[in-house]
C-alpha cells in the first residue's frame, strides 16, 4: 500500500484526495469473489436501489474480517491516520452488474473508496465563495475516475455522486471518528 507524502498531507487536511495505484491485489475481486464471499460467510446483500433485479446497486455490509486484503487496507488507513476506532467503522462492498448513476448524497463518516473491479466515477460537489458578480457559495464539481487498486478519500459531509461506467465493485472503508490532529 502506498500513499505519497503530498497525498497524506491532503488527507490530513480533509481534502478530497485520489491515490492512484494505492494497492496491488493478490486476490481477483470480481463477481466470483462476491459469490465465494457470500457462500463462505453468513452475510446479507442489501439492494441500495429499487430498479429491479440485476439493474440494482447492491451493498454487502461488514466484510473486513471476510477478506484478508480488505482487512489490511482498513487497518493500514486506521493506523496511518490515527483514527480512534468506533464500533461503526467498517468495510462495506457496493456492486452493480450494469452501469449505474446514483443520487448525490452526503456521508456522516470519513470514507475511503477502494476500487476492486470495473470503472467508477465519483463526482464530488464543493461550494466556494467567488466574486460578487457571481452567486456566493456556487456549487461546482470534479470527477475522479476509480479503477482497481485506486483509493479516493472523501471527507465527511462532502456531497458526492457515484457513476458506474461498467459493472463494478468498490469497497467503502468508513471511519466515524475524525483523524487525530497531527
Amino acid at each position: 500500500m502506498l500513499i505519497l507524502p503530498d497525498e497524506v498531507k491532503n488527507i490530513k487536511k480533509n481534502k478530497v484526495t485520489l491515490v492512484k495505484n494505492f494497492i496491488t491485489f493478490e486476490t481477483k475481486h470480481d463477481f466470483n469473489f462476491i459469490s465465494k464471499l457470500l457462500e463462505e460467510n453468513d452475510i446479507d446483500v442489501d439492494p441500495r436501489t429499487t430498479l429491479g433485479h440485476l439493474r440494482d446497486v447492491f451493498q454487502i455490509r461488514s466484510v473486513s474480517f471476510s477478506s484478508k486484503e480488505l482487512f489490511h487496507a482498513f487497518s493500514f488507513l486506521q493506523k496511518m491516520f490515527l483514527y480512534k476506532l468506533d464500533s461503526g467503522d467498517e468495510v462495506d462492498l457496493f456492486f452493480s452488474f450494469v452501469s449505474q448513476v446514483g443520487h448525490a448524497h452526503v456521508d456522516q463518516e470519513e470514507i475511503y473508496i477502494l476500487g476492486l473491479h470495473g470503472t467508477t466515477i465519483y463526482r464530488i460537489y464543493e461550494s466556494e465563495k467567488i466574486s460578487s458578480t457571481l452567486a456566493a457559495n456556487s456549487t461546482f464539481s470534479k470527477d475522479y475516475k476509480i479503477k482497481e487498486g485506486d483509493l479516493l478519500f472523501i471527507p465527511k459531509n462532502h456531497k458526492h455522486k457515484v457513476i458506474g461506467l461498467t459493472p463494478r465493485i468498490i469497497a467503502s472503508i468508513a471511519f466515524n471518528n475524525s483523524k487525530e490532529s497531527l
